[in-house]
């Protein structure tokens, strides 16, 4: 609750907000949590993982800024920006899975949590893959080209000669090969992110492009999904910003007594900011 509210404990019924304040501009602050850490740090069998992301780098020009291999072979990204219907949930780990070789149903994605995630700027303007998603897809090209360094120098052959596959760097010409678990899982890259580091080419696109299922149509259609003015909590109160009709004017004057005839409705002013 933003703190020039939480001081009112008052009833009102939806007909008197309505009569009182038309256009209705709700104000929360929600409590901060860390579980999206607690989540990351277990799988999905929900045994704990090693990789210790409770100090993980916010670096943006770094790979672990965004991405994370655990120790079963999972992936977790880390999202600056936000899912705000247009489907980012699905498509940036579309776009992710693509360049890493793994299928989507093996990455979970954590976005807009500031304690994990990059800053990536803000999500407007149809910029979250346009920019948001192209950052982690080279965050993740890097990675690929990092994991076939590591299992060139541990199966003796040369990178080139290696190929990204589910999740597992193997031979082209066939053969065992390396999971990403036992690569680097629960551990960290180290690395920036290589502006350079080859994209797959589309011809051989697997992920990208393909109608996979969004996870908030479900909700969305059946009317459970959540939004924010869903959102419920003990004690919450309702008030309309009062707005100038001019950018920078000044308040002279409040005639409080305008609203007397409404029951419990009270005038919250803060200098010039008036609800």
């Amino acid at each position: 609750m933003n703190a020039p509210f939480a001081s009112f404990d008052m009833q009102m019924s939806r007909r008197q907000l309505l009569k009182a304040g038309g256009a209705l501009v709700v104000t929360l602050l929600a409590p901060v949590t860390v579980l999206a850490t607690e989540q990351v740090l277990r799988d999905k069998a929900g045994n704990a993982q090693a990789h210790a992301l409770l100090d993980k780098t916010l670096d943006a020009g770094a790979v672990d800024g965004y991405i994370a291999i655990h120790q079963d072979g999972t992936v977790t990204l880390f999202s600056g920006k936000v899912d705000l219907g247009q489907g980012l949930r699905i498509a940036i780990r579309q776009m992710a899975a693509e360049e890493l070789g793994i299928g989507v149903d093996k990455i979970e994605m954590i976005e807009g949590d500031t304690a994990l995630t990059p800053d990536q700027g803000p999500t407007a303007g149809s910029s979250g893959v346009m920019r948001g998603g192209v950052q982690i897809r080279q965050a993740a090209a890097t990675a690929r080209e990092a994991l076939l360094a590591m299992a060139a120098a541990r199966l003796q052959k040369p990178a080139s000669d290696l190929m990204v596959q589910d999740g597992v760097v193997r031979p082209k010409s066939g053969g065992a090969g390396l999971s990403f678990a036992e690569l680097v899982g629960g551990k960290r890259f180290d690395l920036k992110v290589d502006a350079k580091a080859p994209l797959n080419n589309p011809q051989h696109y697997r992920v990208v492009g393909k109608p996979l299922l969004r996870p908030d149509v479900p909700a969305k259609v059946t009317g459970t999904h959540t939004y924010v003015h869903d959102v419920k909590l003990p004690g919450m109160l309702h008030g309309r910003v009062i707005r100038p009709a001019a950018e920078g004017a000044n308040i002279v004057s409040v005639d409080q007594s305008s609203i007397k005839k409404f029951p419990g409705v009270k005038v919250v002013r803060l200098g010039d900011f008036l609800a």
